[in-house]
């Protein structure tokens, strides 16, 4: 079932229910063989060399109570998101990324605040990407004009969702969120749902000197 549009009769679920949901949801792994995310990973590790990348996708089964925080592009109510964060399923994918079984509980505010994410603009998700990969990390030395980052970057976008930008919700953090962050300038995370595809897309670059 897609999110592109939201059941606007649907009534909102209650924290309980949200809390149900995190832990029953169905979750899926993806495995990203296309070949740009083979040179993305290869790329961000090499000029990341005391970081590098964390990346895996899952599938999210359906769920009426996921579908309606989903549709509407506020997985980060009612800690929804760093709920679904320490799930199994998506630790035993990241090893390296080293995500707690557990998080501080929010008790329902309206952002969560354990993870750090925050809405943000899945249009520039490219540009980022390809910073990532010109600047690189603590001890990269830049070359060249940075169209073959840009280039790259806009492949590993498509093989990731076509790039249907208008289609995906996307939430950043620039925190330290786990400990495979260097806990400066070169963190970022992000994370992609894809409305149509009802995929969940997790990617963690850090750095440090």
């Amino acid at each position: 079932m897609k999110l592109l549009e939201p059941d606007w009769n649907q009534a909102q679920p209650s924290w309980d229910e949200a809390v149900e949901m995190c832990s029953r949801v169905q979750l899926t792994q993806v495995l990203p063989t296309n070949e740009p995310f083979k040179v993305f990973a290869e790329s961000i590790n090499k000029s990341h060399r005391n970081g590098g990348l964390q990346l895996a996708g899952f599938e999210v089964g359906f769920n009426i109570v996921f579908d309606w925080f989903a549709s509407r592009n506020r997985l980060t109510e009612f800690d929804v998101l760093d709920r679904l964060l320490v799930r199994p399923t998506i630790r035993e994918a990241l090893p390296e990324l080293a995500i707690p079984d557990s998080f501080a509980d929010g008790k329902g505010c309206s952002l969560s605040t354990s993870f750090g994410f925050g809405l943000s603009t899945s249009f520039t998700l490219d540009g980022d990407f390809a910073r990532s990969l010109y600047h690189g990390g603590a001890y990269h030395k830049q070359t060249g004009d940075g169209r073959t980052e840009k280039e790259l970057a806009i492949r590993v976008c498509d093989a990731m969702f076509g790039l249907r930008y208008g289609e995906v919700n996307r939430y950043t953090s620039s925190q330290m969120w786990t400990l495979f962050f260097g806990g400066i300038a070169w963190d970022s995370s992000d994370v992609l749902f894809d409305r149509r595809l009802r995929r969940l897309w997790i990617v963690a670059i850090t750095d440090t000197d």
